[in-house]
């Protein structure tokens, strides 16, 4: 799923689907290696992409957090705080894709349009960063793309993993759990293919690169540790 998919959708707010438009595109111009290669293409894509799906994502998200307090219970500590982790990259990244969406409604000036995709200009989005959204909830939703990043990782290299993942599949089908179920599933299949240094060198350049970035927006200094 590349740039030129994300057209508008009847159903999202025009200027919500521009700020996610935005960020895709910052996405494959900064980790356009990524993209590139075969064995980390599902890898960038899941993490710069998959989250900024909108069709339908009010009610995937209704759905997953209402299945997932029903059924955490039957979850281990550590399936828990990998879904929960999830959810709340989830939950903070819309709520700072809001925050700018209701900025450019007032500010059109900043939207440019690239192979018929209206984006924000790249050279304005640092200080929309800072127009829009505090320092302290950009550096914690950095903070848990590392984390998902880490926490997939470490799954798709368990030995028992492969073991596990086919029955608790099954069983989270039979409850109607399985739609949260195939995101987190497909977040193991990505970082599955990874080896440990290809791995390491990425989240470091995501790390790095997303510090970066904040530092320019905000003129502060960044500490994610």
């Amino acid at each position: 799923m590349g740039v030129a998919a994300k057209t508008f959708v009847s159903s999202v707010d025009p200027f919500l689907q521009i700020v996610v438009n935005t960020h895709i595109r910052r996405a494959h111009l900064a980790y356009k290696e990524y993209f590139d290669q075969d064995n980390t293409r599902p890898l960038a894509d899941y993490f710069f992409e998959r989250i900024y799906t909108l069709e339908g994502k009010a009610e995937r998200d209704a759905l997953a957090t209402k299945t997932y307090g029903r059924f955490k219970g039957m979850l281990t500590e550590k399936s828990r705080e990998r879904i929960e982790n999830l959810l709340l990259l989830n939950e903070i990244t819309d709520k700072l894709d809001r925050q700018m969406a209701d900025v450019i409604r007032k500010e059109k000036k900043a939207i440019v349009q690239h192979n018929s995709i209206y984006h924000i200009d790249l050279k304005k989005l640092p200080q929309l960063y800072k127009k829009c959204n505090t320092l302290v909830d950009r550096v914690q939703q950095l903070k848990l793309v590392v984390q998902n990043l880490e926490s997939f990782f470490e799954l798709s290299k368990h030995p028992l993993a492969p073991v596990v993942i086919k029955p608790v599949a099954l069983a989270a089908r039979t409850v109607g759990f399985f739609e949260l179920f195939r995101v987190f599933e497909e977040g193991y299949n990505a970082t599955k293919p990874v080896s440990k240094e290809v791995f390491f060198e990425f989240t470091e350049y995501v790390r790095g690169h997303e510090t970066q970035f904040l530092e320019k927006a905000y003129k502060k200094h960044v500490h994610l540790l």
